[in-house]
């Protein structure tokens, strides 16, 4: 199926949000924020600050609030861009990492100076992630100081442009250089390919040139930030329109593309309509929508989307989804019409790690066999590196699908304060009878004293008759007296209790 792809760019001084539109419908959704624009890709001379022999780690000291940490022989580093591995384009947010060879890299001593990349934002309490293997990402290639290697991408599959591919890049690569040959070089011309060579040589010669005279900790090279890496990665012959709807950026957009496709200026488009943007295409209310864990499929079918610490789960459910002939027919059209859509809400709320989709059962091998065959399909639209297993008896697929950042979710929303992240809150009985065990556990030491119960006014309202009469018997059988003192600032579930009177307790 041809798929007409569009990008979309909201900026303002705070933020710039990017959308990819596929078939005018909203697939991915990038976003950098000026107070938290991400240093992946960012090069830092460092300074070990501590050596851990047991992990075989180090802490290094970048110059900012958190020291980096770094795996001496880094063995989380995934094979890219060869014929084992998977493809390297991971998007525009996401550091490309290196290829698992034997690289011999030198041992550090605490207080030794070191060149170090960024592979990982910090999180919470923790520091970046650090490499000392550097690689710089063009428009067709990335280089790879140091590892004597050519790697071509997974997604080259014709057997004569990989030929092609590797021969040309073996035959330009100096002594001490690797590179990986990305997606977007399918077809490119020689001198194109020979031309980003020169660009990512003469950049890691800057960084070279830069670090000889920098004293550490410093910085030595910021990464493209989100809008030049979406040019880079995702403007492809592919993308008919790139609506832009502030001027400046406009012009940016446009320099850049004149500069290496002068043909397709004529795709970068500037937004004039008094109508927000997002609001024309239809985008804002489908990042609103992501938000919430239930989608509606068109004809009556749902998804119900659970994000954990450990695993994303996927619900399939027929809902009001009716087939023409019987319940299998039933079944087996509900899932073949949710997999595109799962997909979808994968990519666009950027979920990764290990991912368990609940097809609802079916008893054809046939059927589960097509549904399987359809989701590997749509599997191989997404750029971030996704496998599945087989569908089982039971409609379970499970499937891994690389990480690049935080999901939508983590990126749009805070832990609630109040239920620590569980998205729920205390019911108005679970909260009162906690106060009610307390109280009953004071027992007789109650007796002529007077128990304000504070509480928000939401709660004692919700509050069940039968729940306040139980509690009102329970402190007369105690010989106290029971004041409800209502307070609208507290948290919502928050209910406690004092105690006033001739015994007064707290």
């Amino acid at each position: 199926m041809d798929v007409r792809r569009s990008l979309v760019v909201n900026s303002t001084p705070l933020e710039t949000r990017i959308a990819l539109l596929e078939n005018g419908q909203l697939c991915e959704l990038f976003i950098e924020r000026s107070s938290q624009v991400s240093q992946v890709g960012d090069i830092y001379k460092g300074r070990v600050a501590k050596l851990l022999q047991g992990m075989q780690s180090a802490f290094v000291t970048l110059g900012g609030p958190k020291d980096g940490f770094l795996y001496l022989d880094e063995p989380e580093i995934h094979r890219i861009g060869t014929e084992e591995s998977p493809e390297e384009d991971e998007g525009p947010e996401s550091a490309l990492e290196l290829p698992s060879l034997p690289i011999n890299l030198p041992p550090l001593k605490e207080g030794e100076e070191t060149l170090v990349q960024i592979v990982k934002d910090p999180i919470g309490s923790k520091g970046p992630r650090l490499s000392r293997h550097l690689s710089f990402p063009g428009r067709f290639l990335v280089l790879m100081p140091g590892i004597e290697h050519v790697g071509i991408s997974r997604k080259i599959t014709a057997p004569e442009e990989r030929d092609r591919l590797r021969q040309l890049i073996k035959g330009h690569a100096l002594p001490g250089e690797g590179f990986i040959v990305r997606t977007a070089a399918i077809g490119e011309k020689d001198e194109d390919l020979i031309g980003d060579i020169t660009y990512l040589r003469e950049l890691w010669a800057e960084v070279q040139r830069r670090s000889q005279s920098a004293a550490a900790p410093s910085l030595i090279w910021h990464d493209l930030r989100l809008l030049q890496k979406v040019l880079r990665d995702l403007f492809r012959e592919e993308v008919s329109s790139f609506w832009v709807d502030r001027e400046d950026t406009y012009l940016e957009v446009l320099e850049f593309v004149k500069r290496l496709h002068p043909e397709w200026a004529e795709r970068v488009k500037f937004f004039t309509s008094d109508l927000p943007i997002f609001e024309a295409f239809a985008i804002e209310k489908e990042i609103e929508a992501a938000r919430h864990p239930k989608v509606f499929l068109k004809h009556g079918g749902s998804l119900v989307i659970n994000q954990t610490e450990a695993l994303v789960s996927v619900d399939v459910n027929t809902g009001k989804f009716m087939g023409k002939k019987d319940l299998e027919d039933t079944v087996y059209l509900a899932n073949l019409e949710a997999v595109p859509e799962v997909i979808r809400q994968l990519r666009l709320r950027n979920l990764g790690g290990i991912i368990v989709i609940d097809f609802i059962d079916m008893m054809e091998p046939a059927h589960r066999a097509a549904v399987m065959k359809r989701l590997q399909e749509e599997l191989a639209r997404d750029r971030n590196h996704a496998r599945a297993v087989e569908i089982s008896d039971f409609g379970l697929v499970e499937m891994t699908r690389k990480r690049t950042g935080p999901s939508l979710e983590r990126m749009l929303t805070t832990a609630c304060p109040h239920c620590e992240g569980s998205g729920r809150r205390l019911s108005p009985e679970t909260a009162i009878l906690t106060v009610y065990r307390e109280i009953a556990r004071q027992g007789e030491r109650l007796h002529g004293a007077t128990l304000r119960i504070r509480i928000h006014p939401e709660m004692l309202e919700a509050l069940q008759q039968e729940v306040r009469e139980g509690l009102l018997h329970l402190v007369k059988a105690l010989g106290a007296k029971l004041q409800w003192d209502e307070r609208p600032e507290i948290p919502v579930e928050q209910v406690s209790f004092e105690i006033r009177g001739p015994k007064e307790k707290n």
